[in-house]
């Protein structure tokens, strides 16, 4: 699992384009700003999807980026749109490539200090990662896309020291191989390295960097022999070193021909206060998904297992928060009425969830035919399935109010679900069985989902946010 969440702040592609042709003929950042202003863009939404302090600020910005760009003719009436159906809904799948690898890794070091530091390195991940890329969404945004490569850049470095860190100690700690040293830091190379190649819209890359690593290790679990899983380990971490290569490149070929930058520690330091909530969002939700699975990953395959439907939808969440955006903006353009638009907005927001679920569900399906396949299918398995569908179906909502700047009230959401699961298990007797565990943590997942539900059903009645 590795963040995918959108940031609150969009770049100056995603200001321009829903504006069409006609922002190309401003002759000054004026005009930029008075179109700005005509869209219902305040100096609230500058700053808290932009990163600008006020509506001019903005348009200078917009006006400065507008200049170095071809002038678009789209087809008239056509509105340019944000979502890419194929391209978004293969990142959960992109993501889950290394898990071709978990076979002969497992088999190099053992499972049971494995899991472990796999859990451990993908929440620090998950963190590093999602500050880095709100960082660099932020920068970009202002038009400084070079400082932006800097950031991702640093984010992988720290990532790769706090997964070294973190794995040698659980390796002192438990007398573990060396060897998981070396693979929790492969997988943090890769987690956020791929998601670079994700935020510069490289999927293909990060697909045919990958492909022999996933046939060598498809190879291992077809002969079983040893030396094959040291042939496929060896095999995936030179692919992910082709990953981490291929996005340091993609970050140093940023803004050559642009312009001087101010100094970064000036840039980033006008939005450390703004990142804290997303610090904390992350750190929150990688906390809720984490702990639930961590008990299981050594004794109970049928309930570590159930949630991988998840991981391979994340990239549909994410394609159905676009969509929803791009569909909302084009219901601005059809109503007379905010009323009109709220009841529209509402209907969407439904479809969009119930999508969300229906294709988590089909997804999920596929780990629960396997462990009834193989006779280890548990009324715990079907639990954690459902629970980790209903929290798929909360983190595109959570998408949603992330794209409107929303990030506190994540946090307070995500810390009422806490409050529920893991806090709610110090009140089963004994500590609970593991499906009475498992039940609890579904009702966390569901009220987390209900609460973002009311949040932003609220939040569809001011109409500026999709002007």
């Amino acid at each position: 699992m590795t963040a995918v969440e959108p940031s609150p702040s969009r770049s100056m592609d995603d200001l321009i384009e829903p504006m069409g042709t006609g922002i190309f003929r401003a002759v000054e950042p004026l005009q930029v700003a008075a179109m700005l202003e005509s869209q219902g863009l305040s100096d609230k939404i500058a700053r808290e999807r932009y990163g600008h302090d006020d509506v001019f600020s903005l348009a200078e910005a917009a006006y400065s980026h507008i200049k170095t760009m071809e002038r678009p003719s789209p087809p008239a009436g056509a509105p340019l749109r944000r979502a890419r159906p194929l391209a978004q809904m293969a990142h959960g799948l992109l993501y889950g490539l290394p898990a071709a690898l978990l076979p002969a890794a497992s088999g190099l070091v053992g499972t049971q200090f494995l899991m472990p530091g796999l859990v451990l390195t993908t929440g620090l991940g998950w963190v590093v990662g999602s500050a880095a890329a709100q960082l660099a969404y932020t920068l970009v945004g202002r038009g400084h896309p070079r400082s932006a490569g800097r950031v991702l850049r640093t984010g992988l470095v720290l990532g790769v020291l706090g997964a070294m860190t973190m794995a040698g100690a659980l390796a002192l700690a438990r007398n573990a191989p060396v060897a998981l040293v070396a693979l929790c830091v492969t997988q943090m190379a890769f987690q956020i390295a791929s998601g670079l190649l994700l935020f510069y819209r490289r999927e293909g890359w990060l697909g045919v960097i990958m492909l022999p690593a996933v046939v060598a290790g498809l190879a291992y679990v077809a002969i079983g022999d040893r030396w094959v899983g040291l042939l496929a380990v060896c095999v995936g971490v030179v692919c992910v070193a082709g990953v981490v290569g291929a996005a340091l490149l993609l970050t140093l070929a940023q803004g050559e021909d642009a312009p001087a930058e101010p100094p970064l520690r000036r840039l980033a330091r006008g939005h450390l206060r703004g990142l804290l909530p997303s610090f904390v969002y992350a750190a929150l939700t990688a906390l809720f998904l984490l702990q639930a699975e961590a008990r299981y990953v050594l004794d109970r395959t049928d309930i570590a297992v159930a949630g991988a439907g998840l991981v391979l939808g994340m990239g549909i969440l994410e394609y159905r928060a676009h969509r929803f955006d791009d569909e909302a903006r084009a219901a601005v353009r059809d109503v007379c009425y905010p009323a009109d638009f709220t009841r529209r907005g509402r209907w969407l927001l439904a479809k969009g969830t119930l999508a969300c679920l229906a294709a988590l569900s089909l997804l999920s399906a596929l780990p629960l035919v396997f462990l009834h396949v193989t006779g280890t299918l548990t009324d715990a398995g079907l639990a954690m399935a459902g629970a980790h569908v209903t929290v798929g179906g909360a983190y595109f909502v959570a998408f949603l109010l992330a794209n409107q700047g929303k990030v506190v009230h994540l946090c307070l959401a995500q810390a009422a679900a806490l409050a529920v699961h893991p806090a709610g298990r110090l009140l089963l007797p004994g500590g609970g069985s593991a499906t009475a565990d498992v039940l609890l943590f579904a009702a966390a997942a569901l009220l987390f989902l209900l609460i973002l539900l009311a949040l932003m059903g609220h939040g569809l009645r001011d109409v500026r946010q999709y002007c």
